[in-house]
């Protein structure tokens, strides 16, 4: 797999990093602080932050940021061999609010209001490099068109999928989380997110990137692929 496909991997199944941010109160250190994110229609990260917040202020005095992420399963072994993912970006402010919270909050739906209750503003990370770290000593930074990919599906389309999915197929969805191997006990997996290369979904309230097996651009081709994988047995140890 291609360095920009793998990097692009992280992107899609990390859903929360530390965003560093310039300090407005102390110049010259940078502020960390973690948020989570999803992607937005053009494959950048899209956040949710309060107007009030240090890094929120620091944006506004100067909105070169980046984001550091770290694959899924950084908690075990050496950190010095997982893969993980700096994003240079300059966080833009949403144009388009009802969008943005219609795909944020399906990711997040305990942040459901945030934008219109108590101050937060969506901001997408207009990417301007991405390091890529693939391991020990294995490092390289990629451009943006190396990496990103937008999403095929409009937000009405992305809308009538997922709801569909969720209101009509939910075993269909308790199938894709077996598939993928997610501990799902309770058996309440839904789908949040959709785009060409694979879907989101939300178990016990944490997000999970399951991919496709091959591409998809359309709503015909999205139904198939998910058809031909609700229709896949699960693999068994033993098999």
């Amino acid at each position: 797999m291609e360095a920009g496909k793998r990097a692009r991997l992280v992107l899609q199944s990390v859903f929360s990093g530390v965003l560093s941010t310039h300090s407005k109160k102390y110049p010259g250190f940078p502020f960390g602080s973690v948020v989570p994110f999803c992607l937005d229609e053009t494959g950048q990260p899209l956040i949710l932050i309060s107007r009030l917040a240090q890094h929120t202020q620091n944006i506004a005095d100067n909105a070169k940021v980046s984001l550091t992420l770290l694959e899924s399963n950084s908690e075990e072994g050496d950190i010095q061999q997982v893969e993980r993912l700096t994003l240079l970006a300059e966080a833009e402010a949403v144009a388009e609010v009802d969008q943005a919270a219609q795909r944020y909050y399906r990711c997040f739906p305990q942040a459901r209001g945030y934008h219109d209750e108590l101050d937060f503003d969506f901001y997408r990370l207009n990417l301007v490099q991405l390091r890529f770290i693939e391991g020990f000593g294995q490092a390289r930074w990629l451009s943006p068109g190396d990496t990103i990919l937008a999403n095929p599906f409009t937000a009405e389309q992305l809308k009538r999928i997922v709801d569909h999915m969720n209101e009509d197929h939910a075993d269909a969805i308790q199938h894709y989380s077996e598939l993928a191997a997610i501990p799902n006990p309770a058996g309440d997996a839904t789908m949040a997110a959709i785009d060409s290369e694979g879907m989101t979904l939300r178990v016990a309230n944490r997000l999970h990137r399951v991919e496709f097996e091959r591409s998809v651009t359309t709503s015909e081709e999205a139904r198939a692929i998910l058809v031909e994988m609700a229709r896949t047995p699960i693999r068994t140890q033993a098999s």
